[in-house]
């Protein structure tokens, strides 16, 4: 085990995971590819193969926590049904599918889903708000578009209806985070906020347990478990990945640099 903490591997994450003993994982937080574009590198890892080595790897208290989107969402949660608890919805900053906004919503969210066979660790992270009174409760029973052209940046105040639909009242199962690309340079197509993964560790394990990401891409998930004092482990395939359908992205040498800033930032806290 201690051969691959704190390490990022290169390879088919299948296969790697075989290396990792039987209830070694407090928490699996992976953004796997969904299988909605036509990259290459968006292909969905088989999802019997993948848990039957989450099964096995993962504490008998352990969390897993995998983001998903649109029809991979229901193949997600029906792949592994009796384990599938919630989902979470991460409200977005900002819109991908910009280009569509004249014939669909924007895509305001992607889900959150949490998986586990036993009640893991869990610390509800707590946001402030102003006190308020519910009143009296009744019973109840209960880089994947064409090239497009720069245009001005003028808005009128009007905005396009996104997948959201959200009324005047206090909401729980949703999380907000800006985008990646808020928090700095952008290196993967589906890079996912540290900020998020921040959150999402804090929630489901102490310091120095062990997170592992699978499909770790360039790193993010990564970065946050430094950031939080856990420890982890990475698995990246590393192929077909492009920015701008031209420049390579080498994810590893990514990864690599992402965890020596990090571990900079966290020796000088």
């Amino acid at each position: 085990m201690e051969q691959l903490i704190n390490k990022v591997h290169e390879g088919d994450c299948l296969r790697i995971m075989e290396n990792i003993p039987d209830k070694s994982i407090d928490l699996i937080l992976c953004d796997p590819p969904y299988g909605v574009t036509q990259n290459n590198w968006d292909c969905v890892i088989p999802l019997d193969a993948l848990w039957k080595q989450y099964r096995r790897i993962i504490k008998d208290n352990g969390a897993i926590v995998l983001t998903a989107y649109g029809i991979f969402t229901g193949r997600l949660i029906m792949s592994n049904p009796n384990w599938f608890r919630y989902k979470l919805v991460w409200i977005k900053s900002k819109s991908p599918n910009f280009l569509s906004a004249n014939v669909q919503p924007l895509r305001k969210h992607e889900d959150i889903c949490v998986f586990y066979k036993h009640k893991p660790k869990y610390y509800p992270q707590f946001t402030v708000g102003d006190p308020y009174h519910r009143g009296i409760r009744k019973d109840q029973h209960s880089s994947n578009y064409r090239p497009y052209k720069p245009n001005n940046g003028i808005n009128t105040g009007s905005r396009y209806p996104t997948d959201v639909v959200a009324m005047d009242c206090c909401s729980d199962d949703y999380i907000y985070c800006k985008t990646a690309e808020a928090e700095g340079k952008v290196y993967h197509p589906t890079q996912k906020p540290v900020e998020l993964a921040r959150k999402i560790i804090r929630t489901y394990t102490d310091e120095e347990d062990v997170i592992l990401d699978n499909a770790c891409g360039s790193g993010s998930f990564l970065v946050a478990a430094i950031l939080e004092k856990r420890q982890f482990i990475g698995i990246e395939k590393n192929e077909d990945v492009v920015m701008f359908r031209k420049k390579p992205v080498n994810c590893i040498e990514i990864c690599n640099h992402r965890i020596e800033e990090a571990l900079k930032i966290r020796k000088g806290a």
